[in-house]
């Protein structure tokens, strides 16, 4: 029975909700079959996990039928109608948090039923007032808007002459609102996808509504601008600003997607040597942790977290990000905390130039593969920085990069594009440690690494080789 659904669709509830569910099964309205709350006080004692050996189907099948012989179909088919009471008790939760939902569905009730015409006009209003009482101008609310509007027009006891033609205007405005605003930020996302993925392709310009003065509307057009010139900073510095002195008028979602947008332009910066951007990444991650923008039910991701800790590290603020980690780390999952900590801390002392206390936290044993490869490029820097001082170093640093080597090779879990990205920062460290040993001047080295345009760490790259001797 652990694998079933039945089992599967439980454990997602909260220990509230699989509570609360008892009351819903005992409610004759939505279950009239006594055995699925038996069964239902059978299973709840083995949540969340259901390993217990008495949670068998042969089993729970002898506690509810003891007089019967095991029944494999009449199981089954009792797990099945548990099942269709269990989600329709997730769309009960659900409804219960949407508050917009209830009162539309509410109105659709009376605009379904004779007679109601009066009682459907009030609550339209209603509806209308909690509409433009929300904090938000986003394309749902436009959207929501041009419906009842369409829903008044469309309404038998409508008088066409005197009020129908006001609300079908209305609903047009606001259809065209909802275009412009729900176009540009799916025309954001398929630019920013195209990046990511390095589909270069021609990039459509955001069909521009000068009508629709709206912050949120704003920000996408000042965002497709630069998604068509991601080189300029400029463009990138004025949106990044406007984002952060109206963050507060943005929705939740709206604030992650430009945040995630914005990020990933600044990082790029970062990547090809620009490390002004590194203040302009902090900025953006402080701006989302003051709105919980990097939270996802309730947990961050470790790659988050590592992201975070980098840029304050790398920006100087080292007692930030300490507290940072300190704040953040009981919200990342258990399963990852002690690996995303020890990545952390190893970033944390490497920017502080504490080698061999950041070598200790790298030479953690990782689970995850893109968490070894980031240890691993950590742990080569923090090796090299040590040759740089000491050059006794120089045969553990070129072990390390010939056990890199081998094991970026063999790592299929490793995407193509990041993959070439360390083939080259490690073939270039090597080059550059063996130059330092030989105590040669190198300018076309530092020209190949400039030159290169997807290499990681370059910025720490063109840092060394400027500190080879001329």
């Amino acid at each position: 029975m652990q694998n079933s659904k039945l089992v599967r669709t439980m454990q997602v509830l909260s220990p509230e909700e699989l509570k609360r569910l008892g009351k819903f099964l005992q409610s004759p309205f939505y279950n009239a079959n006594p055995a699925i709350v038996k069964l239902y006080r059978l299973l709840r004692s083995g949540y969340p996990d259901f390993e217990a050996p008495k949670l068998t189907e042969e089993k729970v099948f002898k506690k509810l039928f003891p007089n019967r012989a095991y029944d494999h179909q009449k199981m089954l088919n009792l797990m099945s109608d548990f099942t269709a009471l269990l989600e329709k008790y997730l769309v009960v939760l659900q409804l219960e948090a949407e508050e917009t939902l209830q009162k539309k569905l509410l109105l659709r009730a009376y605009a379904k039923r004779p007679d109601c015409y009066a009682v459907f006009a009030k609550k339209l209003s209603v509806v209308e007032k909690h509409l433009d009482n929300q904090p938000y101008r986003n394309e749902h609310y436009y959207r929501e808007k041009m419906e009842l509007n369409l829903q008044f027009f469309s309404h038998p006891g409508t008088d066409m002459v005197k009020e129908g033609i006001g609300s079908l205007r209305h609903a047009l405005q606001y259809f065209e609102a909802y275009k412009s605003l729900a176009g540009a930020k799916l025309q954001c996302a398929r630019n920013d996808w195209s990046h990511a993925v390095g589909a270069r392709r021609s990039i459509d310009k955001v069909q521009e509504n000068p009508a629709l003065a709206n912050p949120v509307y704003v920000l996408y057009e000042k965002l497709d601008s630069l998604q068509r010139e991601p080189a300029e900073k400029t463009t990138l510095l004025q949106l990044v600003r406007y984002f952060i002195d109206h963050a507060q008028v943005f929705d939740p979602d709206d604030k992650s997607n430009v945040l995630k947008i914005l990020l990933n332009h600044s990082n790029r910066l970062i990547n090809k040597g620009d490390l002004d951007s590194l203040q302009t990444s902090l900025e953006l991650y402080k701006t989302g942790l003051a709105y919980d923008c990097f939270l996802v039910q309730g947990k961050m991701k470790e790659s988050t977290f590592f992201n975070i800790v980098t840029a304050g590290t790398r920006c100087r603020e080292f007692e930030w990000a300490e507290h940072f980690m300190q704040t953040y780390q009981g919200l990342l999952d258990a399963r990852v905390r002690t690996d995303a900590l020890a990545l952390a801390k190893g970033q944390w002392h490497l920017e502080k130039q504490e080698y061999l206390k950041a070598t200790e936290f790298l030479q953690h044993s990782f689970a995850e593969p893109q968490s070894i490869v980031k240890a691993k490029v950590l742990l080569v820097r923090s090796w090299c920085e040590l040759y740089w001082e000491d050059a006794g170093y120089l045969d553990l640093l070129l072990s390390q990069l010939d056990a890199f080597d081998k094991h970026i090779w063999r790592n299929k879990a490793v995407a193509p594009r990041l993959l070439k990205g360390v083939q080259h920062f490690i073939g270039f460290t090597r080059k550059l440690a063996l130059h330092k040993d030989e105590g040669k001047a190198m300018p076309e080295l530092r020209s190949a690494i400039l030159q290169e345009p997807n290499v990681i760490l370059k910025d720490w790259l063109l840092s060394k080789a400027s500190q080879l001797k001329t």
